[in-house]
């Protein structure tokens, strides 16, 4: 519905793709912004396929583990580190994203690679936090 609303005020200097995202982003911030009080259940790790078939039981489980803990430091993200994760993963390019949120993409860049170490930090189970 956001999109059809919206669409009257495309003006074409981005790509669809981009102004798709950037309309959902928007729209997402306002229902969280609405909702903040509200706990909502998410989606848990374990509806995630394996990616390796045969593999030893055991490397299945530690990689199945790591998924798990991957998936909970991203839920547990504030919104906008959470948001930039979830659009890196997505497959998003830092001036897509830049043209998505806003951020610049240098900005983009340097907050993904802090992130990154955050989460590797947490998944691989490292005591020190990093900010």
């Amino acid at each position: 519905m956001a999109l059809w609303t919206a669409l009257p005020q495309f003006r074409g200097d981005s790509s669809e793709r981009t102004w798709a995202y950037r309309v959902a982003h928007n729209t997402a911030i306002s229902f969280m912004s609405s909702y903040r009080r509200h706990e909502i259940r998410e989606q848990t790790c374990g509806d995630l396929p394996d990616f390796v078939a045969h593999a030893n039981p055991e490397v299945l489980a530690i990689d199945r583990e790591r998924r798990d803990r991957l998936w909970t430091s991203i839920q547990q993200l504030p919104l906008n580190e959470r948001q930039l994760m979830t659009l890196y993963l997505e497959g998003f390019t830092a001036s897509e994203i830049e043209a998505i949120t806003g951020i610049s993409a240098g900005a983009v860049a340097t907050r993904l690679t802090r992130l990154r170490k955050k989460l590797t930090a947490q998944v691989c189970g490292e005591k020190e936090e990093l900010q």
